[in-house]
């Protein structure tokens, strides 16, 4: 049995603390958003269509750091939302290309000022150091997962 001195560290684990910071700012943007019909998610999914255009569901999910199937999922609500178009791509027939409707980029624009405050209001809360690093961290952790091949 492992000493209960020894697991007192635990309770300061950065796997947890992450976990429970990346809900509190889900939940944070979500509740902005909800005013424009868009989750978190579907922000980012526009928001990446919008920046990168059209792109397969699978260089989605390794942009936004997502599995493919989540992916897949994530583009569907949206696309039933007439957020988003997908269709095959004419040299892949496995592939799913997918790009921002009007509709979807109008959403997107409208919801860009509330995601910008809770943007700018979780900086300030966390810090802009905090921030930066979480950034890096995540930059990291992609580049490593293309590093290891990750299919796209």
């Amino acid at each position: 049995m492992v000493p209960r001195s020894e697991l007192i560290d635990t309770a300061q684990c950065l796997c947890l603390a992450s976990r429970r910071a990346a809900r509190a700012i889900t939940r944070a943007f979500d509740r902005a958003l909800r005013a424009h019909g868009l989750k978190a998610t579907q922000f980012t999914l526009l928001a990446t269509l919008s920046l990168k255009g059209e792109q397969t569901v699978g260089a989605l999910a390794d942009f936004i750091g997502s599995e493919r199937t989540t992916m897949l999922r994530n583009v569907a609500v949206a696309e039933a939302k007439g957020l988003v178009a997908g269709r095959r791509h004419p040299a892949d027939a496995r592939a799913r290309l997918v790009s921002i409707t009007p509709e979807g980029r109008r959403a997107l624009e409208a919801a860009l000022a509330d995601w910008r405050a809770v943007q700018d209001g979780l900086t300030a809360a966390i810090g802009s150091d905090a921030a930066e690093g979480l950034r890096r961290l995540a930059a990291g952790t992609r580049r490593n997962d293309e590093a290891r091949g990750r299919r796209s």
